[in-house]
């Protein structure tokens, strides 16, 4: 491997930006790879700038892919992967975030871990995490409930590193839209999981509220929709099974013991068992429905509707001009007075 390319979500945070590339033009400077930078602006409210660019001396490019509209964190990212792919100029592709939390120090650890390798998808697994106490909760939470409703395990984020051909198999996964790391557990890669520190952030706040998490939370289970109206079906007939012995139950004690009954309650249980059954079967048969619906509809597919999203690319860096304008400065004849 060669050259790397690291895509990176930026929203509000070019302040951390800033601090992360020069972080990374060190990390640059200690490992045996060209490496570029693709800032993802995410329809940034703030004006995108970010501070002595022109001290770089490690990285051989970086430019901000403006995009039109703020589409979301992991859109963002669908979209800086289409971009990588579509110049081809990678042997492989790095995601991280721009906040410092996903440490430049930890470059080197993931792509030791593909060394020797044509195909890898390496990943960064949590195992110390630096968010609030309810932040963390609700997290565990939504890997409960991730692994309950799908039957798959997700331990880990954005912070990965992908060979050239795995990315481009990746930017045709229509769940690739919806969440990067639900993506990749459906695509099947063989996964390496390297562990790690989520490192304290550059400066301000994070974007990650309760409600983004709900919402992430919520885009990574839907790409397992198929699964999950499966066990639903599957829910609905064990139900189904345990209203109709129930119900017989019930009318046994009503006929055979009708001394210790009390008047009405057999109907009343019945009909109600019914009606809990009839309410589920409706929402999954609904949901059914709906699923099978969708596979009629034509799907996003990255690679082929990016392109209208991506406003403009601003070049901020590159190492090739600079070079040449350096040896063109050297060549120009001594000023005479």
């Amino acid at each position: 491997m060669q050259k790397l390319r690291l895509v990176v979500p930026v929203f509000n945070d070019w302040i951390s930006c800033g601090y992360l590339l020069h972080d990374l033009d060190r990390v640059a400077g200690e490992l045996p790879f060209r490496i570029s930078v693709s800032l993802v602006n995410d329809g940034s409210m703030e004006p995108a700038v970010i501070a002595d660019v022109s001290t770089l001396t490690n990285l051989e490019s970086v430019e901000i892919i403006h995009l039109s509209l703020n589409l979301g964190h992991q859109r963002a990212i669908a979209v800086g992967l289409c971009v990588a792919v579509q110049d081809g100029d990678f042997d492989a592709v790095l995601i991280m975030d721009a906040d410092g939390e996903d440490s430049p120090q930890v470059l080197g650890r993931l792509l030791a871990a593909a060394d020797g390798e044509d195909d890898f998808c390496i990943v960064a697994q949590r195992r110390r995490r630096s968010e609030n106490l309810t932040f963390r909760l609700s997290y565990l939470t939504y890997k409960f409930l991730f692994k309950m409703l799908t039957g798959a395990q997700i331990n880990f984020g954005n912070f990965s590193v992908l060979s050239r051909n795995y990315a481009e198999r990746l930017v045709r996964v229509p769940d690739l839209w919806n969440n990067l790391p639900a993506a990749i557990l459906r695509s099947r890669f063989p996964i390496r999981f390297i562990p790690t520190d989520r490192a304290q952030r550059y400066a301000g706040n994070s974007k990650m509220n309760f409600t983004s998490l709900v919402v992430h939370g919520l885009s990574g289970i839907s790409v397992y929709a198929d699964t999950i109206f499966v066990r639903m079906l599957l829910l609905t007939m064990g139900m189904a099974a345990v209203t109709g012995v129930s119900i017989a139950i019930v009318l046994s004690l009503r006929i055979f013991f009708p001394i210790h009954a009390t008047p009405g309650w057999a109907t009343t249980v019945s009909f109600g068992m019914i009606i809990v059954l009839v309410q589920i079967f409706s929402v999954t048969l609904s949901s059914i429905l709906m699923l099978l619906n969708s596979r009629v509809q034509r799907l996003i597919m990255p690679i082929a509707d990016y392109r209208g999203y991506v406003e403009w690319r601003e070049p901020l860096l590159n190492a090739e001009i600079r070079k040449s304008a350096m040896r063109n400065l050297h060549n120009l004849p001594e000023m005479r007075g």
